[in-house]
This record gives structure tokens, sequence and C-alpha cells, in this order.
């Protein structure tokens, strides 16, 4: 066991792999509460990266060890953890996945900077984050804002004239950039007016903006923290059955599921592509069928994160921070989505948003 256990509050780690291992990679997300299904489906990708390489003789002819912490999505415990990886001399880190939650980006992204330790970020950042640079911080998706293209596009094609309410609270920065970024796809292809806004931040009572939201609009697109969206949610269903209702799913968490129950069957969530049928995907989906495993989820982002680390390891024959931070932006590399090099850590090119629907109780990617 690496000796950072010692350190760190045992609960919060769930999974090591060898103890010897000269290079070393931690997964940083929650195993538990409202975001513990999106902490399992990256630690799982991750996992299948790892197995994978090292049953290929690891890499640079090293063996991998794998850590997994629960931070709780908490900001007190990304910090703590970051610092207690930084000071973890003897079996320092090579790699970290993660924060699933970005909480206190800049200063964990700090941390990690200063300690040496490499960083791949596998969700979404807002504006704010993607302007922050760091030498070994790579942002691996892309901007948050992007899902509105995917928005526009699947409403376009499917219901052209219907009206859309989007709701959000203008006090979250995130939400309000990725309100931005719908409300100008709408602008921009001369749609603005069947688009009405919405500030949660204006309405003490979810009953009366249901009832004033589907007084005028057929589709419903909430952003929020989990329980405003499940609330919400609920209270647009007991008005009107026939709406159609959009989420993003890494809000929501499994709450609105909780939640709302049956009234959640039909609904949409906004979550990254599964990335199933993507050309670029295939053979190593295949491969990994072949194998007995499959990344579920946000997994497939996990899997991409290990194996980019191991390619600029092999490109570079180095495990060295600030090497493999100069390789992320001087070279190409194979994603899932396309080839993809890093400038100040952001991708030129973004994995795309996927839309889900909830039907039978299943996701089914739908777009």
């Amino acid at each position: 066991m690496l000796n950072l256990l010692k350190i760190l509050p045992a609960a919060l780690f769930w999974v090591a792999g060898n103890a010897f291992a000269a290079v070393n990679i931690a997964v940083i997300a929650p195993r538990e509460g409202n975001f513990a299904v999106f902490g399992d489906e990256l630690a799982e990708g991750v996992r299948i990266a790892v197995d994978d390489l090292n049953s290929q003789g690891g890499v640079n002819g090293q063996k991998i060890n794998l850590v997994m912490v629960d931070d709780q999505c908490n900001d007190a415990l990304a910090v703590s953890t970051a610092q207690m990886m930084a000071v973890a001399k003897d079996q320092k880190m090579d790699l970290v996945i993660g924060p699933y939650c970005h909480n206190k980006f800049e200063e964990v992204a700090d941390i990690y900077a200063q300690a040496g330790i490499l960083q791949i970020v596998t969700t979404a950042v807002d504006r704010r984050e993607s302007e922050f640079a760091r030498n070994g911080l790579i942002k691996l998706i892309g901007s948050a804002e992007e899902q509105g293209k995917a928005f526009f596009e699947y409403y376009h094609n499917h219901w052209a004239d219907a009206h859309v309410a989007l709701v959000y609270d203008g006090a979250v920065r995130r939400q309000v950039e990725i309100a931005a970024g719908i409300q100008k796809e709408f602008m921009d292809n001369g749609r603005d007016l069947f688009l009405n806004s919405y500030n949660l931040f204006n309405y003490a009572n979810m009953g009366d903006l249901a009832r004033e939201i589907t007084g005028r609009n057929q589709i419903v697109y909430l952003l929020g923290n989990a329980e405003q969206v499940a609330e919400l949610a609920r209270e647009i269903r007991d008005e009107d059955r026939s709406c159609i209702l959009f989420v993003n799913r890494y809000q929501v968490g499994s709450l609105y599921d909780e939640m709302l129950g049956d009234l959640a069957e039909g609904s949409y969530l906004m979550g990254l592509s599964s990335l199933k049928d993507d050309p670029d995907f295939t053979e190593t989906l295949v491969q990994l069928r072949l194998k007995g495993a499959e990344p579920r989820g946000i997994g497939v982002y996990g899997y991409a994160a290990a194996k980019l680390w191991a390619k600029l390891a092999e490109r570079t024959q180095s495990f060295a921070y600030s090497v493999l931070g100069s390789a992320a932006a001087k070279y190409k590399f194979k994603m899932p989505w396309g080839e993809v090099s890093f400038k100040n850590g952001n991708p030129d090119i973004s994995a795309g948003y996927g839309i889900y629907r909830i039907q039978g109780g299943e996701y089914t990617q739908v777009y």
C-alpha cells in the first residue's frame, strides 16, 4: 500500500493497485452521494485503461499503480487531498485524473503544479477555468458552454416552432455561461423570439415559476443545483405533463430520478457523448468488448485520460511534469473524438455533447 494512505483518511480510498509500482496514478472522484454514479464511471474507465496498459508491460517499461480517492465533491477535501499528495515525496503521484467536481479549481491546480504532478481534468470547464493555465494542467473535454450547440440542433430538427423556457441561476457563473451559450445559438440562428429566459434567483416559489413557464412554453431547459432542478421539474410536470424537459446530467446526478420517480420518464438529459458510434473510437471499443470491458458514461473519458498520459510518456520517454505538459501542446494525439493538441491546456477539438432520454427507466442516447 502506498505511504500516501497513511497520511490521508483511509475512508477516502476505495481501490489501490500494485503496491510497489514505479509510476502512480490517482483518480479523484466522489464515491458516495448524488454524484457517486459519475465517480464510479470515471474510476472504472481509468481502471480499464490501467489494466490494459499493465497487461502490455506498463508504460516505458514501468507498471502502473492506481489509487482512487473519494473527495466527496467537497471544497476542503479537494484542497487537503491535493496538499497531502503534494507532500508524499517517497511515492509521489505521477498523474492525477480529476477531480470530478471542480471544487477550488485554481487552488487545487496550483498545488499539483507546484508539486510537479500532471493533472488531467475529465469534465467540462467554464470560461474562467479554461483561461487558467499551468504547464501540466490538461483540460480534456473543453467548455461547458458547447452543450448549447447540441441542444439547439436537436431542438431545431424536432420542434423548430416551439417556445423554449431557459431556466438558470443568475448568481452562479457556470450556469450563466451555459445559458449565454444557448441564447447565442438561438440569436445567431434567428430564433431568439422563441426563447424565454427565467432567472431562478428572482423566484421564491417554484410553483409560481412553473405556472409562468408552462403558460408560455412547450420545452424547458433547466439549469440549477440538483434539488432546484428536481423540485421545479416536479412542479412543471404537475402543471403540464406534456411539457418537454431538458436537464444537465452532471448537475442533477442521481437525485433527479430519485425525486421524480415515474415523472422523470421522457425527460432529456444533456451529457457528454458515449462515443459508442464514433468511428474514431469503434476499434478501441471492439477490443475492449473482446476483453469483457466497456467504459460506461464518462468512463470513456477516464479511459481516454489514462491513455493520453501513456502516449505522452511514451512519446517523450519521460514521466516528468514539465516534459509531458510541453508535449501536450506540441504534438497531436488521437483521441476518441479526433486528433487533438492542447493549447494552454485546452483541447483544440472538443468532445461533443450528446442528448439522452429516459425511456422505460433507462438512459438512451438519441443525439
